[in-house]
């Protein structure tokens, strides 16, 4: 896998089109991902003409709007009340509560059966976390906080353990560590950042540091009170079939997914608890 397939397959979803037409939009919501709407709306008209197909809709009867700023997306999901979104594991734990997120789906990553967050260092720097304290950590990740500390880090406040460099990439976060200016200390990298890293030229400088515990990758939702019963239906039964539908196979490769499946409850659960604490 490259980083052009990580930049491309995170933004596949995204779409050109401006605002939400009712209740069966979907957002995806990845804070701090790659790509554009502009990248990517040639796959994402085939996207939303399949989905919208396979529910059983009528052709344009729904938008998909992709956001990867934090504040944006809350916005906007807030003002126009899209019924559905694919969305970060950092934006369920953290505001699926308030806006009532109900779990409808989890991707399925084409190369991994979780998710992780690794902090990754020179060869010659520190070998563990707690080597690590004082150091200075770049990151396009930061923009929850509450996350990086209670789940990556086990309860360690973040920002008391290091000294933060935000940057706007993960491919900046590993330059400013292994780059020839060596900015930072550590890079702290999300799982599509980490399994890009061995077809960089840089990756030979560095090695893992920390991992996270292992989490459930990115899930499909719906928005209690907002989405219809028949369209939560539909939509699901839409998603849980582009495995098995070699039309979409090239896009599925594209996105490095293999489709969608049930949620595992359990592991969303145990990520809150961890999140709560």
């Amino acid at each position: 896998m490259n980083y052009r397939n990580i930049v491309v397959g995170a933004a596949v979803f995204c779409s050109v089109a401006t605002g939400f037409a009712g209740p069966r939009d979907v957002m995806v919501f990845y804070p701090g991902a790659p790509g554009s709407p502009e990248e990517a709306k040639d796959v994402m008209a085939g996207f939303g003409a399949y989905l919208a197909k396979a529910a059983g809709l009528p052709e344009g009867a729904l938008k998909v709007v992709y956001e990867n700023d934090l504040e944006t997306g809350l916005g906007d999901i807030a003002k126009n009340k899209p019924g559905f979104a694919i969305v970060g594991l950092p934006v369920y734990l953290g505001h699926g509560a308030k806006l009532k997120m109900k779990l409808l789906a989890q991707t399925v990553p084409a190369n991994r059966k979780t998710d992780g967050y690794y902090i990754v260092g020179r060869t010659d720097g520190p070998a563990n976390l707690a080597a690590a304290k004082g150091l200075k950590l770049s990151s396009n990740q930061f923009y929850d906080k509450v996350f990086v500390s209670r789940i990556v880090l086990g309860g360690q406040d973040v920002e008391a353990f290091f000294k933060l460099k935000e940057v706007g990439s993960g491919l900046r976060a590993i330059k400013a560590v292994a780059g020839e200016e060596k900015k930072a200390d550590l890079a702290l990298l999300d799982q599509n950042q980490f399994d890009a890293l061995p077809a960089l030229p840089l990756a030979a400088q560095l090695r893992v540091v920390h991992k996270s515990p292992s989490l459930p990758p990115a899930p499909a939702v719906f928005f209690e009170g907002v989405a219809a019963e028949a369209d939560i239906a539909a939509i699901k039964k839409a998603l849980f079939g582009m495995g098995a539908d070699a039309t979409v196979k090239e896009l599925l490769q594209t996105m490095t997914l293999k489709g969608f499946v049930a949620p595992d409850g359990a592991a969303y659960d145990a990520a809150q608890k961890l999140y709560n604490k």
